[in-house]
Formats: structure tokens, C-alpha cells, sequence
């Protein structure tokens, strides 16, 4: 009887040709990648370098807002919005295993390239002057928004400035403001809130208007309330989130460079998001001139949180001058802030009332025009008890 024919090493020939081939083929290109010229390899690592750096910040991104979507809700809802008006940023796809890889390749931003006491330029500018300097600027993403690139930013800060009728005022600190806070390395946006019609100026509903308009943008940690006419002098006085209240103006040169008065929280002032919840933002009480930031200050004081400052050598302001309005000063300011700390559950962030008219991002700050409605009617009754008519 026949024994049938064995190919078993003919199937083992068939298969090591094709493998040796694919061997050979590799070590030929790898002998000849090593040949290229130095011009030809840099341009390769500039492209890897490009990829890791989009990687990185497409990684940021996805982090921030997976991170911060559920945190802005529960503010939200904590300050009574209605369902459905949560409007945050749209998540970017994203590949968990990329995230895997890069998150240990990514680091904190270090120290920031400071310059020290600065050379003001108070004259007044435009927004045409601002918005040129910011075309200069890498990474900036308009809408007065800002972030570093390459390295995760430590703090997100939400600038607030109220503002009415000071275009050149607002364009000059613009002008000094944002080359600063880059320096300073920070995430930010700033934020112009601006009073609609001729009504008298409430600066506490304008801030916490800006507040909550905010955080339906972004998950921030912080925020710094901004007057229109101080312009910093010094970089070192850092705008990073602070771990109590901190007040940011501690020398200005309309008072010869010195405080005041130790409650004095006005100017510009920088505040955790928890902490400005804990307070429940400013008093929606104070039309005209004076008195919100001392009555921020008692509420502060009131949650036993501490005000701290930098030193005044780094905390210094020039203040543009400027003529108030007519309805300055406010008339019961003394009235409303022995009230202060027995009010403050019931009068603030939670309860106050605006519409946002309309809503401009420019290149150098997002606009914000917002109806707050009319002056609150009072009166004394029998000369001691205030009563207020919302």
C-alpha cells in the first residue's frame, strides 16, 4: 500500500519566504532612515512635537469640562436656575486610551515669567489699540479668553468688571490687564457687565449677574471683581485663586498708597467660587454710589472667613479719575449695612433679578448688556425700622 506524500515542510517553506522578505525589507529602512540628513529629522520631531502639543491641549480641554459639567450644574441649581438653562461647552470626543497616555506626560505650569513693578501707560485708549495688542498674542481665543499652552494652568479665573458709559477707561485697563495675567500664566475670560439704560447704578447686582452668566460658560475657581478705572502697577500681585478672600488693592495713589480702612474690599477683589457662595455673593440692595463691598466685608466676616492682602509694595493701583454720577452717594448705605449680616441669607447671589439684554464676545472681553430693572422703593417707618419694596 502507497504511504501518502508529507508537505508539512513545504508549508513551513511557504511561510518563512514571505517572513524573511518582510525582515530584510524592515532592516533595509531602517539602515536608510539613519542616513537622512539632520534638516530632514529635525522637521520629523518638530511634527511629533506639534502632535504631542495638540494631544495635550485637545487632553485639557476634555478634562476641564467632563470635570467641571457637573460641578456648574449643582451651582446652578444652587442658585435656583431653571431646568434646561445650563448652557456649557459641547465635550469634545476623546479617546480614553490617548488620555491614559498623555496625563502623566503633562505638566503644571511653572513659575510665571514675571517683570515686577510695570511701566503704566494711563493714557486713554480704544478697543482697536487692545484688540491689535491681542492679535499679537499666542493662544488667545478671543472672547477675552486666554490659556498657556503646553502646560496645565493652576488656577481658572473669571474676571468681573461693572461697567457703564468708560469705554477709554475700560480699553486702557484692558491694555495693561491682559499681557499681565498671561505673564501671570493663568486660564481666563473677562467678563464686561454693563447696566442697560439710565437707571441708578447697582454695582452689587452687576457682579453677581456676571457671576452666574459665568459659570454657564465655564467651570471657573475663582473670580476677580474688577473696577473699571484701577490699573495694576505691579505683576507680582498675583490674580490667582486665593485661599481665603483676598483683597487685591491695597495701595492705591488717590490715598497716598495706604489702606484706608482694614474692612476695605472694594477695587479689585478676588474670591473662591465656594467661598462666594458660602456668602451668597453681594447685596442686590445698594443703588448708587458706595456701600456693596462694605457689606461684602461683614459678610465675610460673618462666615468667619479671613480677608487677607499682598504687601503693599506689590499691591499698588493708579486710579483714573473720574466724576460720579449724580445719584452718589447712596442714601440709606448706613441703614443697609447694620443689616448686613442678619440679611445676607435672604438678599444676594440666590435672589438676584436681571435679564441679559444682549451678549457680545469681542476679542478682548465678552460684553454682557443686562437689564437690572428699577431702583428699590423704601422708606423708615416711625424714623428707625427701614422697609424695602422689592
Amino acid at each position: 500500500m502507497r504511504r501518502p506524500r508529507r508537505t508539512d515542510g513545504c508549508w513551513v517553506l511557504f511561510l518563512l519566504v514571505p517572513i524573511s522578505a518582510t525582515w530584510v525589507c524592515c532592516l533595509w529602512f531602517f539602515l536608510n532612515r539613519s542616513h537622512k540628513s539632520p534638516e530632514t529629522i529635525q522637521i520629523v520631531q518638530d511634527v511629533a512635537q506639534d502632535k504631542i502639543l495638540e494631544a495635550s491641549s485637545s487632553l485639557e480641554q476634555y478634562v476641564r469640562e467632563s470635570a467641571g459639567r457637573v460641578r456648574i450644574r449643582r451651582v446652578l441649581e444652587f442658585l435656583g436656575s431653571p431646568p434646561g438653562s445650563t448652557q456649557t461647552t459641547t465635550l469634545p470626543r476623546f479617546d480614553p486610551a490617548l488620555y491614559r497616555w498623555m496625563k502623566p506626560r503633562l505638566n503644571s505650569c511653572g513659575d510665571p515669567p514675571l517683570r515686577g513693578r510695570l511701566r503704566l501707560d494711563v493714557s486713554l485708549h480704544n478697543r482697536t489699540d487692545v484688540e491689535d495688542l491681542l492679535r499679537r498674542s499666542p493662544y488667545l481665543r478671543g472672547r477675552g479668553s486666554w490659556t498657556p499652552r503646553g502646560c496645565v494652568p493652576q488656577h481658572r479665573v473669571a474676571l468681573i468688571i461693572p461697567y457703564r458709559d468708560r469705554v477709554e477707561h475700560l480699553a486702557t485697563l484692558l491694555y495693561t490687564l491682559h499681557p499681565m495675567l498671561q505673564r501671570q500664566l493663568l486660564e481666563y475670560r473677562v467678563y464686561v457687565v454693563e447696566q442697560y439704560g439710565n437707571e441708578t447704578f447697582n454695582k452689587g447686582v452687576l457682579m453677581n449677574a456676571g457671576v452666574r452668566e459665568a459659570l454657564r460658560d465655564s467651570d471657573f475657581h475663582c473670580f476677580v471683581f474688577h473696577d473699571v478705572d484701577m490699573i495694576p502697577e505691579d505683576d507680582r500681585n498675583l490674580y490667582s485663586c486665593p485661599e481665603m478672600p483676598r483683597h487685591l488693592s491695597v495701595a492705591v495713589d488717590k490715598f497716598n498708597y495706604t489702606l484706608p480702612y482694614t474692612l476695605l474690599v472694594g477695587g479689585v477683589f478676588s474670591i473662591r467660587l465656594e467661598h462666594f457662595l458660602a456668602v451668597n455673593g453681594y447685596s442686590n440692595l445698594y443703588w448708587g454710589w458706595g456701600g456693596e463691598d462694605d457689606d461684602m466685608a461683614y459678610r465675610i466676616k460673618y462666615r468667619k472667613l479671613e480677608i487677607i492682602r499682598p504687601p503693599e509694595t506689590l499691591a499698588r493701583y493708579s486710579m483714573i479719575k473720574h466724576d460720579h454720577r449724580p445719584e452718589s452717594p447712596n442714601a440709606i448705605r448706613t441703614a443697609l449695612l447694620r443689616m448686613a449680616k442678619k440679611r445676607s441669607s435672604r438678599d444676594g447671589l440666590n435672589t438676584v433679578k436681571y435679564r441679559v439684554v444682549w451678549r457680545h464676545e469681542h476679542l478682548a472681553y465678552t460684553h454682557l448688556m443686562v437689564d437690572i430693572g428699577q431702583h428699590h422703593r423704601w422708606q423708615f417707618l416711625n424714623g428707625q425700622r427701614l422697609i424695602i419694596n422689592f
